[in-house]
C-alpha cells in the first residue's frame, strides 16, 4: 500500500531509477526476444498489463538488474480512498528471474518464489529516496511456507509472510531517523 500524491510517488521512484516501461507493440517484443537470445540489457521492456477488480494499472515501473532476465516490476492501483486527504494506492511487486516464452503473451518473467524479498527490497529503495514519512505492516494474503508454496497465475511457486507494507509518502528530503513508523 502506498499513500501518497501520485507525483510524489512517480517521483520517489524516479529518484531510485524505477523506470517506466515502453507499450507493447511489434518493435518492443522484438527488442525483448533480441534481449532474451543474446542476455542483454533492455531497460524500458514492457510490462505485462495486470488487473485488479477489472482495472488495468495506474502505474507500472521497472527496475532493471543485469538482464533482461533480472529485473523488478512494480504496479500500483487508486483505490477509492483516502488516508489523512491522500490517495491511496494497493500494489504489486515482484522480482523477475527469469524469462520464457508462452503461447498466451510470447514471453513472461518467471519469478523469485520468495515474494517478501521483492517487497522488502522496494520498502529499503524508497526509505532511500527520503519520501518516506511513515511505514508500517498490516495483514495481506496469509502466511505460505516454502514447503508448500501457492501458485500463480503462470503456475510459478511462491511463498510469503503473508504480510502487507504501507508507505506513507511526502515531498522529501525525509531524514531515516525522522521516519515514524504506524500503529
Amino acid at each position: 500500500m502506498v499513500v501518497g500524491e501520485f507525483q510524489d510517488i512517480a517521483a520517489a521512484f524516479a529518484r531510485r531509477g524505477w523506470l517506466p516501461a515502453e507499450e507493447t507493440y511489434s518493435t518492443a517484443v522484438w527488442k525483448t526476444i533480441k534481449s532474451f537470445l543474446f542476455g542483454s540489457q533492455y531497460r524500458y521492456s514492457p510490462v505485462s498489463p495486470l488487473y485488479f477488480f477489472g482495472r488495468y494499472q495506474d502505474f507500472a515501473r521497472q527496475k532493471p538488474r543485469h538482464s533482461i532476465h533480472e529485473r523488478n516490476h512494480l504496479r500500483l492501483w487508486y483505490l477509492p480512498m483516502r488516508y489523512g486527504g491522500k490517495p491511496v494506492f494497493i500494489g504489486q511487486i515482484s522480482r523477475d528471474i527469469g524469462v520464457r516464452f508462452t503461447t498466451k503473451t510470447i514471453t513472461t518473467h518467471k519469478i523469485d518464489p520468495d515474494v517478501d524479498e521483492a517487497r522488502h527490497a522496494l520498502v529499503e529503495d524508497l526509505l532511500f529516496s527520503q519520501t518516506v514519512a511513515r511505514v508500517g505492516w498490516v495483514k495481506g494474503v496469509g502466511y505460505a511456507r516454502p514447503s508448500n508454496p501457492r501458485t500463480n497465475l503462470t503456475g510459478d511457486p511462491y511463498f510469503t509472510d503473508g504480510v502487507r507494507s504501507v508507505l506513507i509518502l511526502r515531498q522529501g528530503p525525509i531524514a531515516l531517523d525522522q521516519i515514524k513508523t504506524l500503529d
